[in-house]
């Protein structure tokens, strides 16, 4: 490597070794002080630039990578690290083309493989990308940069035992790397290894006790053991840290949903925080309605992280070919980093479909505005892979959230949240910064799974008791909803309570359910615990279920729904908002309603009730199947209607405002 010689020799070093004690300062003075005549120059410039780029001064750096570049154009520290600052301020396409220069200048350089894998990652081309860490694991097999690069697709993926296999490797080449510790501890937590994850993620604060990262996945461990209070106070934690830190935030928002005794205006304030924040960093677009928009045919786009195997993809499965036969012209952006057979069914429908992962929250806007959508449905609020700082920026004149979450999303920009009479009522509009906007029957639509399973008799006829139960997750199982359902088991003598859920599969967290129900006097053999499975076994559970128990504060939606196609009812409780009303909504559109209790004590006695009923309880289950799937829950054509209905009166109402305005 060529360096600067004689007294810039001396600045050359005293710069590298300020700049690696991270005395910036002094690095940077004795870099400008040597000569840039030497032909070692270029490697001052590319040094400065990284220097520069840790500032996050980026134009200043982008500035000192491009002298290098002019004095050598196939200089490899310049191309890496100037290709890291465009990865930085989301220039994708230009700090690929720089990776690629960087390999062709140096085929076997690791760290341009590697960052190229990273670029790659950034805009959700995966298989690239692993493809991309390969090659530099195979130049240097103990390339931590790589396997953690690996482990982060591999999540995304949907691989999680890979991801596992690849952080392991990069701790055991790096045993105190944080990191990769935090990114442990979250796939530990997805897999539903809560007890691995908890200690993981807490050995990472240890270590790295200022990011606020590994405190804000210590929180969705905490969270998905139960420990509500112990969640939010960590992620109170983590705020106290990084308080504009918006992901940390919306997990915040989206515990609260889960908590009985949650206090509406503290989570309406944190809602409206997060809203206030996106708005300082956006430049909202203004829109001006001419005479003759009533009448046209209108853009709607659809925004969310979720158009796959998911429930946000089941909803929506057979709903959108009978949207786009509404004289509407339909756009997607897609916020996924991976694709499956139900993706592939929805891009079939939607020609104008744009993968934006990877997009900055500015681009994306401007490419909603450029598109000229009329209406902007966001179908994730505060839900993973969200786009909600994009709303913040006004891109279409209407805006709706939608489906994905079931509170406000705390958006002065969000117009309007949609919902039907169940699960918006009158008295509750001041729950929301949106303007309730109520279907008139159903605020959603299910596709009946394409599965041949068939709805068996009654349980209870073979097994001689009345088997309770439910597939929904454990955090939503809170010390009332067990104490509820023990008294439950305790009234309606020999019954089985059956969970299923994917945190089951931990020893400790069986341990701790069995715990729960035992101090309640309900002895161990009484529940049953299933771990995951395939989906077809997982709808093979409701064959051993007689009456499904749905969940309070935080009731099911898809695992209710999917219930009833198996002929399996279930008893739900009143709520007190939008969330809490799912079950009242989706058992009176099923024509249930008598399934609907008030409070706790007719909770419970409509369990004995029902349970005493088992010639009609037997009748009912061989009549549901039918009987839903001719009710509004899986009438998705009528929806289809009743959706662009609801966009038509939005459009009109926001015409005639800007008239009369």
């Amino acid at each position: 490597m060529l360096i600067p010689a004689q007294d810039d020799q001396v600045l050359w070093m005293r710069g590298i070794e300020c700049h690696q004690r991270g005395n910036l300062d002094e690095a940077e003075r004795c870099y400008r002080r040597i000569d840039p005549h030497h032909p070692g120059y270029p490697y001052v410039l590319a040094n400065l630039g990284l220097l520069l780029d840790a500032r996050g001064e980026y134009a200043a750096a982008e500035s000192s990578f491009l002298r290098a570049l002019a004095l050598d154009p196939t200089h490899y520290s310049t191309l890496v690290n100037y290709s890291n600052t465009l990865l930085a301020i989301g220039r994708m396409n230009e700090a690929e083309s720089l990776c690629r220069r960087g390999i062709a200048a140096k085929p076997d350089g690791m760290e341009a493989h590697c960052l190229l894998g990273n670029v790659l990652s950034a805009v959700g081309r995966l298989a690239e990308a692993e493809i991309a860490y390969g090659r530099a694991l195979a130049i240097r097999q103990d390339a931590v940069e790589a396997l953690l690069g690996l482990g982060n697709v591999m999540t995304r993926l949907g691989r999680h035992d890979e991801a596992v296999l690849y952080y392991r490797r990069a701790l055991a080449i790096r045993p105190g790397m944080a990191g990769a510790m935090g990114n442990l501890g979250l796939v530990l937590t997805t897999l539903g290894k809560l007890e691995e994850a908890q200690a993981t993620l807490q050995a990472a604060i240890a270590l790295d006790p200022e990011n606020p990262c590994h405190r804000l996945n210590l929180g969705l461990c905490l969270g998905a053991l139960n420990r509500l209070d112990q969640a939010q106070a960590v992620y109170r934690q983590a705020l106290a840290i990084r308080p504009d830190n918006l992901e940390i935030l919306s997990n915040l928002l989206f515990l609260h949903n889960y908590r009985e005794d949650g206090d509406l205006t503290v989570s309406l304030a944190d809602a409206r925080h997060y809203g206030e924040l996106v708005a300082a960093k956006a430049t909202p677009f203004v829109h001006h309605p001419d005479h003759h928009a009533p009448h046209r045919r209108l853009r709607i786009g659809l925004v969310s992280g979720d158009l796959l195997n998911h429930p946000v993809g089941f909803f929506l499965d057979g709903v959108i070919p009978w949207v786009v036969q509404e004289a509407l012209d339909l756009y997607v952006y897609s916020n996924c980093d991976r694709e499956d057979d139900l993706t592939q069914r929805l891009r079939d429908s939607i020609p104008m479909w744009r993968n934006v992962m990877g997009m900055t929250d500015e681009t994306l806007a401007r490419r909603i505005h450029a598109d000229e959508i009329d209406i902007l449905m966001d179908l994730s609020g505060h839900t993973g892979r969200n786009r909600l700082p994009v709303f913040a920026w006004k891109p279409a004149p209407i805006q709706v959230t939608w489906l994905g979450f079931f509170a406000t999303t705390g958006l002065a920009s969000m117009d309007y949240i949609l919902g039907d009479p169940y699960n918006l009522p009158e008295e509750e509009a001041g729950h929301f910064v949106e303007t309730p906007w109520r279907l008139p029957q159903c605020y959603l639509a299910f596709t009946p799974p394409d599965l041949a399973i068939g709805v068996n008799d009654l349980p209870a006829a073979r097994d001689g008791f009345i088997t309770f139960g439910s597939c929904n997750k454990i955090n939503k199982l809170n010390d009332g909803v067990i104490a509820c359902w023990a008294r439950l088991l305790d009234a309606v003598p020999e019954s089985r309570l059956l969970i299923k859920n994917q945190s089951l599969a931990d020893p400790m967290v069986r341990q701790e359910m069995l715990r729960r129900f035992l101090l309640h006097g309900i002895p161990s053999e009484r529940i049953l615990l299933e771990g995951p499975s395939s989906r077809e076994l997982y709808f093979e559970v409701y064959h051993r279920i007689d009456i499904a128990l749905d969940p309070f504060p935080y009731p099911g939606v898809t695992t209710s729904v999917e219930g009833l196609w198996m002929g399996v009812p279930f008893i739900t409780r009143k709520g007190k908002r939008y969330l809490s009303h799912q079950g009242e909504s989706i058992l009176a559109n099923a024509g249930l309603a008598d399934w609907i209790a008030g409070d706790i004590e007719e909770y419970v006695a409509k369990a004995v009730h029902f349970s005493a009923r088992r010639e009609e309880l037997a009748a009912l289950r061989l009549d549901l199947r039918p009987r839903v799937l001719r009710s509004p829950l899986f009438d998705t054509r009528g929806f289809a209607g009743h959706l662009a209905q609801a966009w038509s009166g939005m459009w009109h109402a926001w015409c005639a405002q800007g008239r009369r305005g």
